[in-house]
Protein backbone atom coordinates (compact mmCIF):
# COMPACT_ATOMS: atom_id res chain seq x y z
CA UNK A 1 0.00 0.00 0.00
CA UNK A 2 1.36 3.37 -0.97
CA UNK A 3 0.89 6.30 1.43
CA UNK A 4 0.83 9.52 -0.46
CA UNK A 5 1.59 12.62 1.59
CA UNK A 6 2.93 16.07 1.01
CA UNK A 7 2.10 19.76 1.47
CA UNK A 8 -0.36 22.05 -0.24
CA UNK A 9 -1.09 25.76 -0.10
CA UNK A 10 -4.67 26.85 0.61
CA UNK A 11 -6.23 30.29 0.75
CA UNK A 12 -8.50 31.15 3.70
CA UNK A 13 -10.67 34.15 4.62
CA UNK A 14 -9.70 35.77 7.94
CA UNK A 15 -13.14 35.86 9.53
CA UNK A 16 -12.19 38.17 12.43
CA UNK A 17 -10.82 40.85 10.07
CA UNK A 18 -13.42 43.41 8.89
CA UNK A 19 -14.16 43.69 5.18
CA UNK A 20 -13.05 47.00 3.58
CA UNK A 21 -16.23 47.87 1.73
CA UNK A 22 -16.09 49.49 -1.74
CA UNK A 23 -12.34 50.07 -1.36
CA UNK A 24 -10.63 48.28 -4.25
CA UNK A 25 -8.24 50.75 -5.97
CA UNK A 26 -8.51 48.76 -9.20
CA UNK A 27 -12.26 48.50 -9.77
CA UNK A 28 -13.31 51.20 -7.25
CA UNK A 29 -16.38 49.37 -5.95
CA UNK A 30 -15.15 45.90 -4.90
CA UNK A 31 -14.87 44.86 -1.26
CA UNK A 32 -11.41 43.98 0.03
CA UNK A 33 -11.43 40.75 2.05
CA UNK A 34 -8.53 39.79 4.30
CA UNK A 35 -7.04 36.44 3.25
CA UNK A 36 -4.19 34.23 4.39
CA UNK A 37 -2.28 31.64 2.42
CA UNK A 38 -1.38 28.66 4.61
CA UNK A 39 0.53 25.46 3.92
CA UNK A 40 -1.18 22.21 4.91
CA UNK A 41 0.16 18.71 5.41
CA UNK A 42 -1.83 16.46 3.07
CA UNK A 43 -2.55 12.75 3.16
CA UNK A 44 -3.81 11.26 -0.08
CA UNK A 45 -4.10 14.87 -1.32
CA UNK A 46 -6.49 15.73 1.53
CA UNK A 47 -5.44 18.65 3.80
CA UNK A 48 -4.99 17.23 7.29
CA UNK A 49 -2.75 19.44 9.43
CA UNK A 50 -2.35 23.23 9.08
CA UNK A 51 1.27 24.34 8.94
CA UNK A 52 2.79 27.80 8.63
CA UNK A 53 1.15 30.91 7.15
CA UNK A 54 2.91 31.83 3.94
CA UNK A 55 1.26 35.19 3.33
CA UNK A 56 -1.57 37.51 4.41
CA UNK A 57 -3.16 39.95 2.01
CA UNK A 58 -6.39 41.62 0.89
CA UNK A 59 -8.23 40.42 -2.19
CA UNK A 60 -11.06 42.14 -4.04
CA UNK A 61 -14.21 40.03 -4.13
CA UNK A 62 -15.10 41.57 -7.48
CA UNK A 63 -12.04 41.87 -9.73
CA UNK A 64 -9.83 39.51 -7.62
CA UNK A 65 -6.96 42.00 -7.41
CA UNK A 66 -4.70 41.31 -4.43
CA UNK A 67 -2.93 43.83 -2.18
CA UNK A 68 -0.41 43.78 0.62
CA UNK A 69 -1.99 44.15 4.07
CA UNK A 70 -0.66 47.71 4.36
CA UNK A 71 -3.39 48.73 1.87
CA UNK A 72 -5.65 49.06 4.92
CA UNK A 73 -3.34 51.71 6.44
CA UNK A 74 -3.05 53.53 3.12
CA UNK A 75 -6.82 53.60 2.62
CA UNK A 76 -7.42 54.74 6.20
CA UNK A 77 -4.85 57.51 5.85
CA UNK A 78 -6.48 58.65 2.62
CA UNK A 79 -9.90 58.77 4.30
CA UNK A 80 -8.44 60.72 7.23
CA UNK A 81 -6.94 63.21 4.77
CA UNK A 82 -10.28 63.55 2.99
CA UNK A 83 -12.07 64.15 6.30
CA UNK A 84 -9.48 66.72 7.36
CA UNK A 85 -9.74 68.57 4.04
CA UNK A 86 -13.54 68.62 4.31
CA UNK A 87 -13.30 69.95 7.85
CA UNK A 88 -10.90 72.69 6.77
CA UNK A 89 -13.07 73.64 3.78
CA UNK A 90 -16.10 73.94 6.04
CA UNK A 91 -14.19 76.25 8.39
CA UNK A 92 -12.90 78.40 5.50
CA UNK A 93 -16.47 78.66 4.19
CA UNK A 94 -17.87 79.56 7.62
CA UNK A 95 -15.28 82.26 8.37
CA UNK A 96 -15.76 83.94 4.99
CA UNK A 97 -19.53 83.71 5.40
CA UNK A 98 -19.75 85.31 8.85
CA UNK A 99 -17.13 87.95 8.08
CA UNK A 100 -18.88 89.05 4.86
CA UNK A 101 -22.37 88.93 6.41
CA UNK A 102 -21.23 91.06 9.36
CA UNK A 103 -19.32 93.50 7.16
CA UNK A 104 -22.33 93.86 4.88
CA UNK A 105 -24.59 94.58 7.85
CA UNK A 106 -22.47 97.50 9.11
CA UNK A 107 -21.38 99.09 5.83
CA UNK A 108 -24.32 101.52 5.75
CA UNK A 109 -23.73 102.57 9.37
CA UNK A 110 -27.01 101.05 10.56
CA UNK A 111 -26.78 97.57 12.06
CA UNK A 112 -30.42 96.49 11.97
CA UNK A 113 -31.92 93.86 14.28
CA UNK A 114 -33.02 91.85 11.21
CA UNK A 115 -29.43 91.71 10.00
CA UNK A 116 -28.16 90.58 13.39
CA UNK A 117 -30.78 87.82 13.43
CA UNK A 118 -29.67 86.50 10.03
CA UNK A 119 -26.06 86.35 11.20
CA UNK A 120 -26.94 84.64 14.48
CA UNK A 121 -29.00 82.06 12.60
CA UNK A 122 -25.99 81.32 10.37
CA UNK A 123 -23.69 80.92 13.39
CA UNK A 124 -26.18 78.69 15.22
CA UNK A 125 -26.23 76.47 12.15
CA UNK A 126 -22.51 75.76 12.70
CA UNK A 127 -22.40 74.84 16.41
CA UNK A 128 -18.99 73.13 16.30
CA UNK A 129 -17.42 76.45 15.21
CA UNK A 130 -19.66 78.81 17.18
CA UNK A 131 -16.99 80.26 19.47
CA UNK A 132 -14.57 81.07 16.64
CA UNK A 133 -17.33 82.49 14.43
CA UNK A 134 -18.69 84.65 17.25
CA UNK A 135 -15.20 86.10 17.72
CA UNK A 136 -14.99 86.92 13.98
CA UNK A 137 -18.47 88.46 14.08
CA UNK A 138 -17.67 90.67 17.06
CA UNK A 139 -14.32 91.75 15.62
CA UNK A 140 -15.73 92.70 12.21
CA UNK A 141 -18.73 94.36 13.86
CA UNK A 142 -16.37 96.65 15.81
CA UNK A 143 -13.46 97.14 13.39
CA UNK A 144 -15.03 96.53 9.97
CA UNK A 145 -12.54 95.57 7.27
CA UNK A 146 -9.53 96.62 9.33
CA UNK A 147 -6.28 95.23 7.88
CA UNK A 148 -8.38 93.93 4.97
CA UNK A 149 -9.54 91.07 7.20
CA UNK A 150 -12.87 90.43 5.47
CA UNK A 151 -11.34 90.28 2.00
CA UNK A 152 -8.58 88.05 3.34
CA UNK A 153 -11.25 85.55 4.41
CA UNK A 154 -12.83 85.79 0.96
CA UNK A 155 -9.47 85.35 -0.79
CA UNK A 156 -8.80 82.24 1.29
CA UNK A 157 -12.22 80.91 0.29
CA UNK A 158 -11.51 81.68 -3.37
CA UNK A 159 -8.27 79.67 -3.20
CA UNK A 160 -9.80 76.64 -1.49
CA UNK A 161 -13.50 76.43 -2.38
CA UNK A 162 -15.55 75.83 -5.51
CA UNK A 163 -17.35 78.60 -7.38
CA UNK A 164 -20.63 77.12 -6.16
CA UNK A 165 -19.52 77.50 -2.54
CA UNK A 166 -18.43 81.10 -3.18
CA UNK A 167 -21.80 81.94 -4.72
CA UNK A 168 -23.47 80.40 -1.67
CA UNK A 169 -21.43 82.67 0.63
CA UNK A 170 -22.35 85.77 -1.37
CA UNK A 171 -25.99 84.77 -1.62
CA UNK A 172 -26.19 84.61 2.17
CA UNK A 173 -24.38 87.94 2.43
CA UNK A 174 -27.01 89.32 0.07
CA UNK A 175 -29.72 88.03 2.44
CA UNK A 176 -28.27 90.42 5.04
CA UNK A 177 -28.25 93.16 2.43
CA UNK A 178 -32.01 92.67 1.96
CA UNK A 179 -32.87 91.95 5.59
CA UNK A 180 -33.87 95.51 6.51
CA UNK A 181 -36.00 95.92 3.37
CA UNK A 182 -33.76 98.45 1.62
CA UNK A 183 -30.56 98.31 -0.44
CA UNK A 184 -28.20 101.20 0.20
CA UNK A 185 -25.64 102.25 -2.40
CA UNK A 186 -22.81 101.30 -0.03
CA UNK A 187 -24.23 97.77 0.23
CA UNK A 188 -24.56 97.40 -3.53
CA UNK A 189 -21.00 98.57 -4.13
CA UNK A 190 -19.65 96.26 -1.42
CA UNK A 191 -21.45 93.25 -2.88
CA UNK A 192 -19.87 93.97 -6.26
CA UNK A 193 -16.44 94.17 -4.57
CA UNK A 194 -17.12 90.79 -2.97
CA UNK A 195 -17.93 89.31 -6.38
CA UNK A 196 -14.68 90.60 -7.84
CA UNK A 197 -12.70 89.34 -4.82
CA UNK A 198 -14.19 85.87 -5.38
CA UNK A 199 -13.25 85.90 -9.06
CA UNK A 200 -16.89 86.24 -10.15
CA UNK A 201 -18.30 88.84 -12.55
CA UNK A 202 -19.76 91.85 -10.77
CA UNK A 203 -22.67 91.68 -13.23
CA UNK A 204 -23.82 88.66 -11.22
CA UNK A 205 -24.95 91.12 -8.53
CA UNK A 206 -28.35 91.77 -10.09
CA UNK A 207 -28.93 88.08 -10.73
CA UNK A 208 -28.32 87.30 -7.03
CA UNK A 209 -30.63 90.08 -5.88
CA UNK A 210 -33.40 89.15 -8.34
CA UNK A 211 -33.34 85.50 -7.29
CA UNK A 212 -33.39 86.33 -3.58
CA UNK A 213 -36.24 88.79 -4.00
CA UNK A 214 -38.16 86.24 -6.05
CA UNK A 215 -37.56 83.68 -3.31
CA UNK A 216 -38.85 86.12 -0.68
CA UNK A 217 -42.00 86.83 -2.70
CA UNK A 218 -42.68 83.11 -3.05
CA UNK A 219 -42.25 82.67 0.70
CA UNK A 220 -44.66 85.54 1.45
CA UNK A 221 -47.30 84.12 -0.87
CA UNK A 222 -47.06 80.71 0.77
CA UNK A 223 -47.44 82.28 4.22
CA UNK A 224 -50.51 84.20 3.03
CA UNK A 225 -52.08 81.02 1.64
CA UNK A 226 -51.53 79.26 4.94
Amino acid sequence: MFIIFGTRGLKHTVSESPVLSNSCPNCNNGNLVNKLYRRWFTLFFIPMIPLDVVDRFYQCDSCKSAYNENIKTILQRSQDEINENQKRAKLVFAKALIASMTHMSIIDGDFAAEEEREIMDAIEGLPEMKEELMAIHQNVKVTGNQDNQVFNFLNEARNELSSEALINILAQAAVVLLADGAIEKEEENLMKEYLIACGLPKGMYQTLIDKLMQKDMTKIKKEQLN
